[in-house]
């Protein structure tokens, strides 16, 4: 014998269905505008800066317009699509699906994560390179060694590459116990190497000097 279907009950599930559905299209409109937005202010904020010569100067940064991306296009980019994807995992989230729940939570907490840990590598090796620039120009001098002032200066970018990278992955979740365990040593080494050679630095930038001042 046939159930009698229960039309009630198929109209609520119906209209829990309909009710779902347009929540998540409504989700999914409003992250694709704010996103647009947000990407537009963020990019126009950047190019209005002039980031895009800054870039110039570092390794990154010329990697990075090499792609065929300007700084503005990238942070629009970054910006724009962090939203979309966001939209679409609280639209997901708001279906209710049970076996959807944790895979978008872990997603979600993660996100942030990630977002801080690409400004980090992405401007931190920005930074990096300008200090090593900056102490390459602070210890030129006519004369002077170019060997060891770029020497400095790339070692300097060196430790500072590997500090940023080592944040990174750590904002990210990832065990850098080891890489810890090898920074120090490579602390140790290159400040025993960049003391010898600033001392050889300033030994010849002072010769000169010292041969004015010494009798004979």
């Amino acid at each position: 014998m046939l159930q009698a279907i229960d039309y009630d009950w198929l109209l609520e599930q119906l209209n829990l269905i309909g009710f779902h559905a347009a929540v998540f299209g409504v989700i999914i409109a409003f992250g694709y505008v704010v996103g647009r937005l947000v990407g537009e202010i963020v990019g126009r904020s950047v190019d209005r800066f002039g980031f895009d010569a800054t870039m110039r100067k570092t390794a990154i940064g010329r990697a990075v317009l090499k792609s065929g991306f300007t700084a503005s296009e990238l942070m629009r980019s970054v910006s724009k699509w962090s939203i979309y994807i966001v939209s679409l995992l609280f639209a997901l989230e708001s279906l209710n699906i049970p076996y959807l729940e944790g895979p978008v939570n872990a997603v979600l907490n993660f996100i942030p994560n990630l977002v801080i840990a690409l400004v980090i590598f992405i401007f931190g090796g920005i930074l990096s390179d300008w200090a090593g620039e900056i102490a390459k120009k602070s210890f030129s001098h006519e004369g002077a060694p170019s060997f060891y002032t770029d020497l400095l200066g790339n070692l300097l970018k060196l430790v500072l590459y590997f500090v940023v990278i080592t944040i990174s992955l750590n904002e990210l979740g990832i065990d850098v116990t080891l890489l810890n365990l090898i920074a120090q040593a490579l602390a140790w080494g290159i400040a025993i190497f960049v003391g010898v050679s600033a001392g050889i630095v300033v030994g010849w930038l002072l010769k000169d000097r010292l041969k004015e001042i010494l009798p004979g």
